[in-house]
C-alpha cells in the first residue's frame, strides 16, 4: 500500500499525492482546532504495553506539529480529503478541509491509532 508523506511550507501543512502536494491548511488553524499538544488516555490494561510511555495517570501527550510532520497517510485517507474544499470555510472561518482533517486525526488518536474508527 502506497503511503504519502507530509510537509510544512510557509506554515501550511501538505500531504503528498500522486498529483502533487495537497494543501490541508495552515498549521496555525490545525493547532487551533486540535491544540498544540494532544493527550491520549490509556486504561490499566493498555498501560502494560512495553512500548507505551505514559505518565502515572495513563496519559500520553505529544506535540501535534512534530507528530503530523512525521506521519504518512494512505491513499484512502488522502482521497477522503481531496474532494473537500480548502477555500470554503465554516462559520468559524476555518477551511472545510482543515476541519475535516482535524476531526479525522482526533478520531484516530482517540481510538489510539485505529484508522477504521469514525
Amino acid at each position: 500500500m502506497k503511503r504519502y508523506d507530509t510537509t510544512i511550507r510557509n506554515g501550511v501543512f501538505y500531504i503528498g499525492t500522486d498529483d502533487g502536494p495537497l494543501e490541508v491548511g495552515t498549521m496555525e488553524d490545525i493547532c487551533a482546532l486540535v491544540g498544540e499538544t494532544y493527550t491520549i488516555e490509556y486504561d490499566e490494561r493498555q498501560r502494560t504495553q512495553d512500548w507505551l510511555d505514559t505518565d502515572s495517570g495513563g496519559r500520553f501527550t505529544f506535540d501535534v506539529r512534530e507528530t503530523l510532520l512525521n506521519m504518512d497517510f494512505s491513499g484512502e485517507f488522502v482521497t477522503e480529503l481531496v474532494d473537500i474544499s480548502v477555500s470554503t470555510t465554516n462559520k468559524e472561518g476555518y477551511p472545510l478541509r482543515t476541519v475535516a482533517f482535524a476531526n479525522r486525526m482526533t478520531a484516530i488518536w482517540d481510538a489510539k491509532g485505529a484508522l477504521d474508527s469514525r
